[in-house]
């Protein structure tokens, strides 16, 4: 796509990025059979490395909302604002559970891995640009991505019974979540730039080098 690429509304926009090769080549491996994520719906995965990764997950959520809070300042207007407002609360009430995920599995704080450190760099590059489109195409990916692997693994009965770390995907395959990422979607403009396309597939990337490093 060129900096003259349109699509007719943001829903299509959103729907074009996560369909972009590159994209769903993240994608499908963060699906794939013993991925991450697979390891934990067949509880393959140790739990060790569940706590470690509840641990760095929630280093994460903390400054993705951060960054939510720099888009915010960003905002244009009022309406947006608002948006901004909602789906800062939503990532508070995410990292509240993640707090009782925690607590539950006596997580302790870890060193922080780099893969982890790198998305949070590429989030505050963003926000130092200045350019709210931009920081917007690198935030939607985490959304659109956790909403959408809850629903590949959920209703596709890809968990085992009895999984131990379920608690996760019910976390993530419900319709709220699905709302705050349709919401984040919203805000994608319409005209997909080779700022956007690029922020999103970076983003993307990142996601996958996130998941990959936990195994």
């Amino acid at each position: 796509m060129t900096e003259t690429s349109t699509t007719t509304t943001t829903k299509n926009a959103a729907r074009a990025l996560f369909d972009h090769p590159k994209v769903k080549e993240y994608y499908k491996e963060m699906c794939s059979e013993g991925s991450f994520v697979d390891q934990m719906a067949t509880d393959i995965l140790s739990k060790d490395k569940y706590r470690a990764f509840l641990s760095q997950d929630s280093h994460f959520l903390y400054h993705f909302n951060r960054a939510y809070a720099m888009a915010l300042v960003l905002s244009p207007n009022v309406e947006q604002q608002k948006i901004f407002h909602d789906l800062i609360g939503g990532v508070l009430e995410e990292l509240n559970l993640h707090k009782g995920a925690c607590e539950r599995w006596g997580v302790l704080e870890t060193e922080i891995h780099p893969a982890c450190q790198a998305y949070v760099d590429f989030l505050q590059s963003l926000h130092d640009s200045k350019s709210l489109d931009g920081l917007v195409a690198g935030m939607v990916p985490c959304m659109r991505l956790y909403a959408s692997l809850g629903q590949e693994f959920v209703a596709k009965n890809r968990i085992i019974k009895d999984c131990p770390y379920k608690e996760w995907f019910d976390e993530y395959f419900n319709e709220g979540i699905e709302g705050l990422a349709q919401l984040l979607e919203s805000l994608l403009p319409e005209t997909i730039t080779t700022e956007i396309e690029t922020n999103y597939i970076e983003a993307m990337r990142l996601e996958r080098d996130f998941f990959a490093a936990q195994i």
